[in-house]
């Protein structure tokens, strides 16, 4: 049987470990988000780049097309929907990148959606 004594320091143990339990809940939350919204971010961003290589390849015609008179392109108009796209890439990242745990499990994430895409 056990002694009192023992059944308090078991009641402690448990109520510590309790306690510590729900300091590390938020860290591990974000951790596990951040693997997973990394993860699958760095799959869909390979797929993505995989587009804009063929999408390169059509620019490059385009640009060659142009060049040699046999198109006309409007360089100032594709400028300024470039720098619109830029702002709203910049809103869309910069609230990911809040809490060093969430960062360190979204980039091991990231790496291992690019990896398995």
């Amino acid at each position: 049987m056990k002694s009192k004594n023992q059944r308090q320091v078991g009641r402690l143990a448990n109520s510590a470990m309790s306690e510590s339990l729900e300091a590390v809940k938020p860290i591990l939350y974000a951790i596990g988000v951040g693997g997973i919204g990394g993860f699958f971010l760095g799959y869909v961003f390979r797929k993505i780049l995989h587009l804009a290589m063929m999408l390169g390849v059509f620019t490059l015609v385009f640009l060659y097309l142009a060049q040699t008179k046999a198109i006309n392109i409007n360089f100032e108009e594709i400028a300024m929907m470039i720098s619109e796209s830029s702002n709203f890439f910049e809103q869309l990242v910069t609230p990911l990148i809040v809490g060093v745990p969430f960062l360190g499990s979204f980039s091991v994430g990231f790496l291992g959606g690019l990896k398995r895409g």
